[in-house]
C-alpha cells in the first residue's frame, strides 16, 4: 500500500510534549514582581477589572496549574477580547482535556485569532504526543498547522475517544470566513477520522474555488478511508488542478477502489514523461494489484525513471507472478537505487525467498527505505508472521520501527514479542512497543 500509511513523499509528522507536574492549589507562583498563590489567582479571575482577570489568566497558564482549568473555561464568554485571548492561550498551556468545552466556545469567537487557535487546540487534545523514533519537539500549534505533505501519519489513535461535539464544531468551521480556519477544520476532521464529515468534505472537493482547500479535503478523506465514496472521487479525476488530481489518484489507490483500474491505466499509458500523475497512477495500480495490470508492470519494471521501476516491482510482488523470480533477482544485482532494491526484495519475499524478510527489516534502519519496508512488512501473510515476530538482532532504530509495524498489523500473536520489546533498554524501542501493545489491545476489544 504505497500511499495509505507511509506516503513516498511524506516525512513522519513530529509531535512530542512532556507532561509537566501540576502544582498544588495553594502552591505559590512567582510572578514578575510578586508571589501569588494559585488560589488567589483563581479568585482574581472573577475580578471586575479586566486587567486583573487577564493577568490572573496569564499567570495561571504560565504555572500550568490544571486545578484552574474549570475556572478558566468559565471565562470563555468574557466580554473583553483581551481576557478571552489570554484565557485561550492559558488553556493551551494546560494541555488538559478539561479545557475542551472552552475551546469549543472559543471556536465560535468573534476574534479570528482566538477561533483559529481554538480549532487547532481541539484537534491537538486528541493527537499522539509522539510518532515514531524521529519525533522532535514542536509547539502546540505546529501539531495541527504543520505542512500538509508531512502529516499523513498524523491521526488519532484508535483508543482515544473523540467527543461528537468536537466534530460538530469542526464541521461548522468549514464555512468560516477565514481561510486558515477552514483549512485547520478540514485537516482536523481528517486527523480525527470523522466519518460523519464525509459529505461536507466531498462538497468542498466538488464545489470550493480554493484548490488548496480541495486538496486538504481529499487528504482528509484519505485518512477517513470511507471506501464507499470511491466512485465520487473517480468522477473528479478530470479536475483542472495537478495537486488535487494527484491527491485523488493517491486516495483511490489507498482505498483499493478496483473500479479505478481502467482510468489509472489510461493515465500511465498516455503520459509522455514520468510526471506526478503517471507515477501516482502506477503506485495506485500497484496498490490495487489487479491481474490485468501485470503486463503494464512487466513493461515498466526496467524504466529509466526510478519511481516507475519501484512501483512496477511493487505491483509484480502483489500480482505474484513467480515466473519473474530469476529476472528480478538478476535485476536486483545491478540496481543502483536502494528504494527499488527494497521493492525487489519485497517481490522475492512474496515469491517464497524467506531470506529477504531480514533484508526488509534491515531496510527499516535507513531513512530512504524505511517507509517502504514498513508497508511491505505490514503485508506479511499470516503463515509467514511467526518469522516476523521472532526475536532477532537489529539496531535500535529498526527495532522501534518494527514494533510500530507489529502494532499496526493488528495480529494478537505479536503481543508476546511486543511485551518483550516494551522492556527494551532503548527508550524509543520501549515506547514504540508500549504504543503498539495498546493499539493491539484496543483492536481486540473493538472486535
Amino acid at each position: 500500500m504505497p500511499i495509505l500509511l507511509f506516503h513516498r513523499r511524506a516525512a513522519s509528522a513530529a509531535l512530542a510534549a512532556a507532561m509537566l507536574a501540576v502544582p498544588a492549589a495553594n502552591a505559590p507562583i512567582v510572578a514578575a514582581t510578586r508571589q501569588v498563590s494559585v488560589e488567589s489567582l483563581i479568585y482574581d479571575l472573577k475580578h471586575p477589572d479586566p486587567l486583573r482577570r487577564q493577568a490572573a489568566a496569564r499567570e495561571l497558564g504560565a504555572a500550568k496549574s490544571r486545578t484552574a482549568t474549570p475556572q478558566l473555561v468559565a471565562l470563555a464568554n468574557d466580554p473583553v477580547a483581551a481576557v478571552r485571548r489570554e484565557v485561550e492561550l492559558s488553556l493551551e498551556l494546560m494541555d488538559d482535556g478539561q479545557a475542551m468545552p472552552g475551546f469549543i466556545t472559543f471556536a465560535s469567537d468573534s476574534e479570528n485569532d482566538i477561533r483559529a487557535r481554538a480549532v487547532a487546540s481541539l484537534v491537538n487534545l486528541h493527537v499522539p504526543r509522539a510518532i515514531g523514533i524521529d519525533a522532535a519537539l514542536m509547539n502546540l500549534r505546529e501539531r495541527i498547522l504543520s505542512r500538509s505533505d508531512r502529516d499523513l501519519e498524523l491521526m488519532v489513535e484508535p483508543d482515544v475517544p473523540v467527543d461528537p461535539a468536537v466534530i460538530t464544531t469542526l464541521r461548522a468551521r468549514i464555512g468560516d470566513s477565514e481561510r486558515g480556519i477552514r483549512r485547520s477544520a478540514i485537516r482536523g476532521l481528517g486527523i480525527l477520522r470523522a466519518a460523519v464529515a464525509v459529505p461536507d468534505l466531498l462538497q468542498v472537493v466538488r464545489e470550493d474555488r480554493d484548490a488548496g482547500l480541495r486538496f486538504e479535503a481529499v487528504r482528509a478523506l484519505r485518512k477517513i478511508n470511507d471506501r464507499s465514496i470511491g466512485g465520487d472521487l473517480l468522477s473528479l479525476l478530470n479536475i483542472n488542478n495537478d495537486a488535487v488530481r494527484d491527491e485523488l489518484i493517491a486516495t483511490l489507490g489507498s482505498m483499493r477502489y478496483g473500479a479505478a483500474v481502467t482510468e489509472l491505466t489510461r493515465i500511465v499509458e498516455q503520459a509522455k514523461t514520468a510526471d506526478s500523475a503517471c507515477v501516482l497512477a502506477l503506485a495506485a495500480l500497484a496498490d490495487l494489484a489487479d491481474p490485468a495490470s501485470a503486463d503494464l508492470f512487466d513493461h515498466v519494471k526496467n524504466d529509466r525513471h526510478e519511481p516507475l521501476r519501484l512501483y512496477a516491482n511493487e505491483g509484480i510482488a502483489r500480482t505474484a507472478d513467480t515466473k519473474m523470480v530469476t529476472e528480478i533477482s538478476a535485476a536486483r544485482l545491478i540496481e543502483k537505487s536502494a528504494r527499488v532494491r527494497t521493492a525487489q526484495a519485497f517481490a522475492l519475499l512474496r515469491f517464497g525467498q524467506r531470506e529477504f524478510l531480514d533484508e526488509l527489516i534491515r531496510a527499516l534502519d535507513r531513512p530512504t527505505t524505511r517507509d517502504l519496508a514498513k508497508e511491505y512488512l505490514l503485508e506479511t501473510p499470516p503463515a509467514e508472521r511467526p518469522a516476523l515476530f521472532a526475536p532477532r538482532t537489529a539496531n535500535s532504530t529498526a527495532r522501534a520501527e518494527l514494533a510500530d509495524v507489529l502494532g499496526l498489523m493488528g495480529d494478537p500473536a505479536a503481543l508476546p514479542r511486543l511485551q518483550e520489546m516494551a522492556l527494551d533498554s532503548d527508550k524509543d524501542v520501549a515506547r514504540a512497543a508500549t504504543r503498539a501493545t495498546r493499539r493491539l489491545s484496543t483492536a481486540g476489544t473493538s472486535q
